[in-house]
């Protein structure tokens, strides 16, 4: 069976045409035009001038344990919340997903290695389940310095369940949190907890940080050669300074996600990383903690793609954004080709072109924000508002 979508500008990843068209046989996108088309025989979509583009890639998303903890101290099922999350992220256009769960030892809530691990091999048995509208991908974060973390990991490696990684710091005085009064505010609001615990907290990192930090980076290091060795993206949280940029790089990390400075950002892009932006970020043109903003990299050229971070409607949303300073073309890369060339699979996510999964979308700008009106997975209708007009006839020109 052959579905031909087409009636209105195409963006396949790299270049933007004033009209395009697709044609799509058994989930697989086999042919490519940059104009409109008609196939005889072929069920058409008409887009109705909306954009074709594809579907986005999100590299980074803390969503499923929102979706498990709506509030504090109140969890759902991870099944069930796996499986209304999917149904959303649909409705966002997003088709290739990595659910961002951290590994850390003695951490809080939903971020201890056990509940970790119960994470990850819950994505995975949804994803085969066959209930999934979209792909869903494992991106594992783990805490520098959690030893116990470093062989739960290295096993979901062995047994294939691990799609990314990222290393994360979070001791405060440093990255993410960089003073004190930062990451008190962060665990107040985030935890509910009282200043002593914050304090004993506080403590119990930055001593053993200090202790045993050679330690700490040994681990990374054992583990980067572990997951590079193994084909699997990995990827620095919140880098500040040159001097992290260079240890990174010479342990194998290929990209910086949050980059907090300038300068760490700037030498990142010297050395040939990746470097990816919240979209929430460039949406409220700020940072929760009052870091680098996404708009000030963009400026100077220097971002890769965007992620979701906690909120996955905003990543549409960024990309048209993105176009007021870089053009559209441009901007659409931030969330489809950038991201989804860092991710290593074979179905080229990001991309249209042939033999690639038919995972598109149909973004419709007529109002003030973008929305989707159609989304595909591997050549399925997983999502689809009134317009377009689907026929099993062309339409005439």
């Amino acid at each position: 069976m052959q579905t031909l979508i087409t009636g209105g500008p195409l963006f396949d990843g790299i270049t933007l045409h004033d009209q395009g068209s697709l044609l799509i046989e058994n989930g697989i996108i086999k042919e490519v035009f940059q104009k409109k088309m008609i196939i005889a025989g072929a069920t058409c979509i008409h887009t109705q001038g909306d954009l074709i583009m594809p579907g986005i890639v999100d590299l980074h998303s803390d969503s499923l344990e929102r979706s498990i903890e709506k509030r504090k101290g109140v969890f759902f099922d991870i099944e069930f919340a796996i499986l209304n999350l999917d149904r959303q992220l649909a409705c966002c256009g997003i088709t290739s997903f990595c659910h961002a769960i951290s590994f850390a030892d003695n951490e809080l809530g939903l971020r201890s290695p056990k509940e970790a691990e119960r994470c990850i091999r819950s994505i995975k048995a949804f994803q085969t389940s066959g209930q999934a509208l979209i792909k869903h991908h494992t991106h594992i974060r783990y805490e520098v310095g959690s030893k116990l973390s470093f062989n739960l990991i290295k096993a979901l490696v062995d047994e294939g369940l691990v799609d990314m990684i990222s290393i994360m710091d979070h001791t405060p005085g440093q990255g993410q949190f960089k003073s004190m009064e930062s990451y008190m505010r962060f665990h107040r609001a985030e935890y509910g907890l009282a200043l002593k615990k914050i304090m004993d907290k506080i403590m119990e990192k930055t001593t053993k940080k200090q202790e045993k930090n050679h330690l700490a980076w040994t681990l990374v290091a054992d583990l980067a050669h572990i997951v590079t060795a193994a084909g699997i993206p990995i990827l620095s949280h919140d880098d500040d300074t040159e001097d992290k940029i260079h240890l990174i790089k010479a342990m194998g990390v290929s990209a910086c996600e949050f980059p907090v400075t300038m300068i760490a950002a700037k030498r990142a892009k010297q050395l040939g990383l990746s470097l990816f932006m919240g979209a929430p970020n460039l949406v409220r043109d700020a940072s929760t903690n009052g870091n680098l903003k996404a708009s000030d990299l963009l400026k100077e050229g220097l971002c890769t793609g965007l992620v979701s971070d906690y909120y996955p409607e905003s990543l549409v949303q960024a990309s048209f954004m993105v176009a007021r300073q870089t053009g559209l073309e441009t901007a659409l890369s931030t969330v489809t080709s950038g991201p989804g060339a860092f991710l290593n699979t074979p179905t080229r996510p990001g991309f249209l072109t042939p033999a690639a999964d038919a995972d598109i979308i149909i973004v419709n700008q007529d109002h003030t924000w973008a929305h989707i009106t159609t989304a595909l997975v591997a050549g399925r209708i997983i999502f689809q508002m009134d317009p377009p007009i689907i026929s099993p006839k062309p339409p005439n020109y």
